[in-house]
């Protein structure tokens, strides 16, 4: 997988650790951790910064406020500090991934036509396709790594929204992988 380090020590737990190159900073590093349940509906997708904001900007995704912003207006972010001091901790103390959720859903709208010149009258719906992207946690990391320049980096989401996340915003060529196909048992006793 891209981008991987290695898997390591991570606190208490095994983690596989990535380590994200910038533009403007030093490389960071941050991991994903195996706990005691569902590893296996858990996934790790690189994405692509520039598809992922794309996707983020969709307008039914979570905090869209933030998202329409960019590298000159992220950093007056309230906890923008707090993500530039994790980041600094380097390997030893690599930061969690943002935890996100991708969705397509289809919504229906209704269809009206002009009528006897100033009235409007329903005619049915229409249906249209709609993604988006959804924070469980990590805006703030995710906003730090697009101003530092990273171009890739890795995010967790469901074992469900990981197709989907990986078609839309994956780097080519890469594939996602579930917690336990990255840290398998045996690695973690």
């Amino acid at each position: 997988m891209q981008l991987l380090q290695g898997i390591q020590k991570v606190h208490y737990s095994h983690g596989a650790v990535f380590k994200i190159p910038t533009a403007h900073r030093d490389q960071v590093f941050m991991c994903a951790t195996r706990t005691n349940y569902r590893n296996d509906m858990r996934a790790v997708v690189i994405v692509d910064s520039e598809r992922f904001l794309n996707l983020w900007r969709q307008p039914n995704s979570s905090h869209l406020d933030i998202a329409v912003g960019d590298p000159s207006t992220w950093p007056s972010d309230y906890k923008f500090s707090d993500a530039e001091d994790g980041f600094q901790r380097g390997e030893l103390n690599p930061v969690p991934l943002a935890t996100v959720d991708c969705r397509r859903t289809i919504e229906t709208y209704p269809v009206f036509e002009r009528w006897l010149l100033f009235f409007k009258r329903y005619v049915g719906t229409r249906e249209q396709e709609e993604l988006s992207l959804h924070f469980t946690n990590g805006i703030t990391r995710t906003i730090w790594l697009l101003t530092a320049g990273a171009k890739s980096f890795p995010v967790e989401c469901s074992i469900q929204s990981a197709p989907l996340l990986h078609q839309l915003a994956g780097t080519i060529g890469s594939q996602f992988l579930t917690i336990e196909q990255l840290i398998p048992e045996r690695l973690a006793a």
